[in-house]
């Protein structure tokens, strides 16, 4: 693969691989239990807009002990909360169900809410790598909540809205999609709940998803009501779903596909009893797999197996709203 010792160092430097300074072995602390009960309160606060005054911690000090901490995205009227537990690095994402009670994906919610977010935890990872501080690693996991109550993971696109905006999909939707998949550290999706259309879209840009097999359908259901498939959320679909067969039952059937039928499928890692085993079982897998992040690999090699859907992504789809709402028009 690499015809010289040059082109393989010239490769390092392009993943940005970082030395790893040895520290003591730690134990993680009940604190990580706090990530399994996210606290709708905000103890700090940030303007999201100015990710500069984002608290930087100082990773040097021998015990290597990380603050925990919770913020809201915005921090007024906020739409996500995402929670940082230092003894495990792991952050949790939560949609909030604010600005719509189905976390559907508006111009808003991506733009003021999740890219801020994911923005973030980007930044802190930068900062443990340039600090030394990566040998535990980090990851993600992103959840519509805990509470039984919580039916929904995402219910995809405010239609009206998004045709609206001939830019939307280049701008905010695919946007959010190769964030996720390029994505520096793991990302576990705790589908809670139905995830539908763009919302389908979206657990499938994280590596990993557990589903709830209480509650919830993964579904594409834009055939039923006439819709052309954007670009950008097929690749999204397409990143983790080989089978074509699997892909025509998605898209050209809009079959409602059960937790179980997910797992077969191929699609989902692992099924869950309640909003709340979701996220604990999302816990645990993030637990087995963020040491893999440590030599800031993980991303560059998302970037080689996903590389079509993130090409997709990147690219310019002047036509993606006007063919999306284009039967409508004609009803």
């Amino acid at each position: 693969m690499f015809r010289s010792a040059l082109t393989w160092l010239r490769y390092i430097k392009s993943c940005h691989l970082e030395p790893v300074t040895a520290s003591p072995a730690r134990t993680i602390s009940t604190a990580t239990q706090a990530l399994r009960t996210p606290s709708p309160s905000s103890p700090t606060r940030i303007n999201v807009f100015n990710l500069s005054k984002v608290p930087r911690y100082d990773f040097s000090k021998p015990s290597g002990v990380m603050k925990s901490y919770t913020l809201n995205f915005p921090s007024s009227s906020p739409l996500v909360s995402l929670s940082f537990d230092g003894d495990s690095r792991i952050f949790v994402l939560t949609m909030l169900g604010k600005e719509t009670p189905d976390n559907r994906l508006t111009h808003t919610f991506i733009a003021q809410g999740l890219l801020p977010a994911l923005k973030h935890v980007e930044q802190q990872w930068n900062n443990m790598l340039s600090s030394g501080e990566s040998d535990q690693g980090a990851a993600l996991i992103s959840t519509g909540g805990t509470d039984a109550s919580a039916k929904i993971f995402s219910n995809g696109l405010d239609f009206e809205k998004a045709v609206a905006d001939p830019r939307f999909f280049d701008t905010h939707l695919n946007a959010l999609y190769e964030k996720l998949l390029t994505f520096p550290i793991p990302t576990i999706a705790a589908v809670n709940g139905h995830a539908f259309a763009a919302g389908f879209g979206l657990a499938c840009t994280h590596d990993y998803r557990i589903m709830n097999a209480k509650r919830g359908y993964m579904c594409m259901n834009e055939i039923d009501f006439g819709a052309p498939l954007p670009h950008g959320l097929q690749q999204a679909l397409a990143s983790k779903i080989s089978d074509q067969k699997t892909m025509r039952k998605i898209v050209l059937e809009g079959h409602r596909f059960s937790a179980k039928e997910a797992l077969d499928a191929g699609f989902v890692d692992g099924l869950s009893e309640s909003p709340q085993d979701t996220l604990d079982k999302a816990i645990d897998l993030a637990q087995k797999l963020k040491a893999k992040a440590k030599m800031n690999a993980w991303g560059c090699n998302k970037e080689v197996i996903y590389a079509q859907a993130i090409k997709i992504t990147r690219t310019k789809h002047d036509d993606a709203t006007n063919a999306l709402y284009a039967p409508r028009a004609k009803m």
